[in-house]
């Protein structure tokens, strides 16, 4: 019991004297950290890379339906006044060895490529990257400073070879910039899968509009690396793709049908330390 009791003594000595103590500033006065401060230099921040992932299983191209036919042999014949077997006639009175035979159907496209945008709560671009010739001009010119021109893109080449020999395919980088994922695809077009890395570490400076609302914005210099990593952690923001491959893409009612993206992080957390 005279443990406890001094243990209890020696516990509330030590509440006490902490309640005694005060941070002063360099003149003796009494200074309190503010909650910015304090977070500051006693709280770690840690952050991983990411990556986009874009699905590219096969979908219909459009919601309009196409019109197939296939020719069947005529399996129909009548005995004529000789009492011979003949086929039945066409309407104009000829012998209908085949016939046609009309089908609906819709167009299953495997997809190759896409078009990336990163859209605000407002609607408004904040983002634009491509997988066909990322860098033509014809692109630069359409979105300008929100354009992603340096991105590293990779596809799932799934019926190549790889270098050992193995039968089930192989990553392959974008590295023509004028060209596409599809072209890299060649004649078997199976693009399985595809990856974007967004230049989140460049240290590029450019002009973009910062929006406070739907079109309303002012022109900012922005670090383009940060820039980028903002956009797309922004849980207010919605990444979208539209899927295409080298002759077609994918349309709902003759409009772009765009899908949002799934975000992947992977590697090893990094401490921020800007």
């Amino acid at each position: 019991m005279r443990n406890i009791l001094v243990i209890t003594f020696m516990l509330l000595a030590c509440i006490a004297r902490a309640a005694d103590t005060v941070l002063v500033d360099d003149n003796g006065a009494l200074a309190y950290p503010t909650k910015a401060t304090f977070f500051n230099n006693n709280v770690r921040k840690f952050r991983q890379k990411f990556r986009l992932f874009i699905e590219t299983a096969p979908s219909p191209a459009s919601n309009y339906m196409s019109q197939g036919t296939v020719n069947h042999s005529n399996p129909f014949y009548y005995k004529d006044a000789n009492n011979t077997v003949q086929r039945t006639n066409n309407s104009s009175g000829n012998t209908l060895t085949t016939f046609a035979d009309y089908y609906k159907y819709y167009n299953l496209i495997w997809w190759t490529d896409c078009e990336i945008k990163v859209i605000d709560k407002w609607g408004n671009l904040l983002v634009f990257l491509t997988t066909v010739a990322p860098e033509s001009t014809q692109v630069a010119s359409l979105h300008e400073n929100l354009h992603d021109r340096n991105a590293r893109i990779f596809g799932w080449s799934a019926l190549d070879y790889n270098d050992t020999g193995g039968c089930w395919g192989q990553k392959i980088e974008l590295t023509d910039r004028s060209s596409s994922l599809g072209e890299m695809a060649g004649s078997s077009g199976a693009i399985s899968a595809i990856w974007i890395s967004p230049s989140i570490d460049s240290a590029e400076t450019r002009s973009v509009p910062v929006y406070t609302g739907a079109g309303v914005y002012t022109m900012q210099t922005v670090v383009w690396g940060k820039y980028l990593r903002a956009a797309f952690e922004n849980p207010e923001n919605t990444v979208l793709a539209w899927r295409q491959n080298l002759s077609d893409g994918e349309y709902f009612n003759g409009a772009k049908l765009w899908r949002p993206v799934r975000i992947e992080y992977y590697g090893d957390f990094e401490e921020i330390t800007e």
